[in-house]
């Protein structure tokens, strides 16, 4: 059936063919009356009709209650049955669907508001249908790329806020509120230099004309500012480097994107490096007047080597006899030097930080008593797992407390002293043992070393031979009242001690036998049988005082 209209139906035809939307019309039962072109293209398919259809077969969830007449009309109708546009799945005349929006209306014959208006049956409702197959692609792909935006926003690390041309806030990314300390809802519509911007970093106020926003927003330009203060809500300033850029639609300025980065991560990473680096240099001074030291401790030892000496090699190795000149040596008693490279020990390793275990014969040996003592306290520093910096060794903390004792052994062999240091946690610290290699060669001995077993220690052996007797010196005469020649002391503690009472003890022996003669006499420092035999009773008196002071 084709709807007739009482004039100007050719001309309403043509209006109705120009519409972009399907118009279709459905009488009271529900039936398609009349469809314009674009109804007809939208919901006919060759072979088939879509005048006759009814409205369900049309759109199937389509609520019935808005066809004019009896019954009441659904709420969401006005009185004239117009309704909101809604979406729905519509079909083809032959079974295809598409996704579709409608509007509908009722057209009533009568005029309206006319109580005594025509109820004839011939009331129509008027069906504006849209295809969304495109709207609904377009607008997946814009909800698609709107998501991907906030996601891409969410995970910046940066705080982003875009404003209008006003500089109002019309975007902003949570990273943006946690650097200030914001919600996202504070800052929506909020004049945004107003809120982070209206001070400077004195506290003065910081006009808007003058800022980068404004200049963007203004010019158009973008604008990069390092180290600038924002101010958070708490009130406190925060350091940024911020940039300000401009948002076009074609050639229109329609806003301005801000970005900004919170450098107080990175002032704090300053500041940490800087502490480490002022750590380091205290270190290197440290090193360097360690290195001084060792330096000094080491002048007079012959020429220089390159590289560092590795003692563990199973044969000792020679060293020059050009370097013996660098000792001055002494006799003193062993356990007065083992005593005293203990004392210079403490000083390297720190104060009772080692236990020691001492076996020393009480016998007399000719050495440099400083050097040797000194060569003595850098091989007990490295077997206590002390480096020449002073600091302990990564691994010396592998041994148990049980076993950190340092043992010290010395022997007279045939014509050599033997030195035995043995340490659970030593490290052959290159200036250790250098220091003590060197002495070690003044002597005219050897240094080795041997490794233990399953474990970090070492053992550091040391060879020295004994030197012979020093020949008498010559007869110097004087006077019976003049005063005798003194007495040398010797550097270390103790050694000057026997050569004092060997002296006496000579001194009363001559004066027994010959009362008259010792005036005579020149007071050479001879030794003989009986001043030996005194000379190691004092050294054994010395051994047992030693022992019980101990």
């Amino acid at each position: 059936m084709v709807l007739s209209f009482p004039r100007g139906t050719a001309r309403l035809s043509a209006i109705l063919d120009a519409l972009p939307d399907g118009l279709v019309l459905v009488n009271r039962d529900g039936t398609v009356v009349n469809a314009n072109t674009i109804a007809l293209g939208m919901f006919e398919t060759p072979g088939t009709t879509l005048i006759g259809c009814g409205v369900l077969d049309l759109l199937p969830s389509f609520d019935l209650r808005l066809i004019p007449g009896p019954p009441r009309r659904a709420a969401a109708a006005d009185e004239r049955g117009r309704t909101e546009p809604t979406r729905m799945i519509a079909r083809r005349t032959d079974g295809s669907e598409f996704p579709a929006e409608f509007t509908c209306a009722g057209l009533e014959e009568g005029s309206e508001g006319d109580p005594n208006r025509s109820r004839t049956g011939d009331e129509l409702l008027m069906l504006v249908v849209r295809d969304l197959t495109g709207t609904l692609d377009a607008e997946a792909e814009l909800a698609r790329f709107r998501r991907q935006t906030e996601m891409i926003l969410r995970a910046a690390d940066e705080g982003v806020v875009g404003t209008d041309t006003e500089g109002r806030v019309v975007l902003v990314n949570p990273a943006a509120g946690q650097i200030l300390g914001y919600r996202a809802d504070e800052f929506d519509g909020a004049e945004l230099h107003a809120l982070i911007l209206a001070r400077r970093a004195d506290g003065s106020p910081f006009p808007y004309a003058e800022s980068p926003l404004a200049d963007t927003l203004r010019s158009g330009r973008k604008h990069r500012v390092r180290g600038q203060v924002l101010w958070a809500k708490a009130g406190e300033g925060v350091l940024v480097d911020l940039t300000t850029a401009p948002v076009r639609d074609g050639e229109r300025l329609v806003g301005a994107v801000m970005t900004f980065t919170d450098r107080r991560p990175y002032e704090e990473l300053v500041a940490r490096h800087t502490a480490e680096r002022e750590e380091l240099v205290q270190r290197y001074d440290a090193l360097a007047s360690r290195c001084a030291q060792l330096t000094a401790a080491l002048a007079g030892f012959g020429p220089e080597r390159t590289g560092p000496p590795d003692v563990r090699r199973p044969e000792p190795r020679r060293r020059e006899a050009a370097t013996t000149a660098a000792v001055t040596r002494h006799p003193t008693t062993l356990g007065t030097i083992v005593t005293a490279g203990i004392d210079k020990a403490s000083e390297l390793t720190g104060a009772h930080r080692t236990r020691f275990a001492v076996h020393a014969p009480p016998v007399v040996v000719a050495l440099d008593p400083v050097r040797a003592s000194t060569a003595l306290a850098h091989l007990i520093a490295d077997a206590s797992g002390v480096t020449s910096t002073g600091a302990t060794h990564p691994y010396a903390g592998a041994a148990s407390r049980a076993d950190d004792t340092v043992v010290i052994t010395a022997a007279l062999r045939g014509d050599r002293l033997h030195l035995e240091i043995s340490g659970p946690r030593a490290v052959n610290d290159p200036a250790h043992v250098l220091v003590a290699q060197r002495i070690v060669d003044a002597h005219g001995g050897d240094l080795t070393a041997r490794e233990h077993p399953g474990g970090p220690g070492l053992t550091y052996v040391i060879r020295i031979p004994l030197a012979p007797a020093p020949p008498p010196a010559p007869a110097v005469p004087y006077l019976a009242h003049s005063r005798p020649p003194e007495a040398v002391q010797i550097p270390v503690a103790g050694s000057w001690i026997i050569g004092a009472a060997v002296g006496a003890h000579r001194d009363r022996k001559a004066a027994r036998s010959r009362p008259y003669a010792l005036a005579a006499e020149p007071a050479a420092h001879v030794r003989g049988g009986g001043d030996e035999a005194a000379q190691q009773r004092i050294v054994h008196l010395l051994a047992r005082i030693r022992s019980h002071s101990a």
